[in-house]
């Protein structure tokens, strides 16, 4: 075998190891973007569990002051539906 011919297979050879490397760097790419998909839908999830959770606790605080003073909470109501009714007849 000549000297070219040994250059010409060692840089074959080379292109092929190359090659392999790259299916594997592709590989662990697409594997960290399947995992960064993943843990974003979590903290997604968690983030909306959070605000749900704070709804729902500031309803039931307003459900227990009704409760608590169903005239006032009634008077509230009426006075504020009043002067809704007052700026939005208004308009017509």
């Amino acid at each position: 075998m000549s000297a070219t011919e040994s250059d010409v297979q060692a840089l074959s050879d080379e292109l092929k190891q190359l090659r392999a490397e790259f299916t594997k760097l592709g590989q662990l790419l697409e594997s960290a973007a399947r995992n960064a998909g993943s843990e974003a839908a979590q903290a997604a999830r968690a983030t909306g569990e959070r605000a749900w959770s704070e709804v729902k606790k500031s309803a039931d605080d307003l459900t227990q002051r009704i409760e608590a003073r169903p005239v006032t909470s009634a008077a509230t109501a009426f006075g504020i539906g009043v002067v809704l009714g007052i700026l939005f007849g208004a308009r017509r």
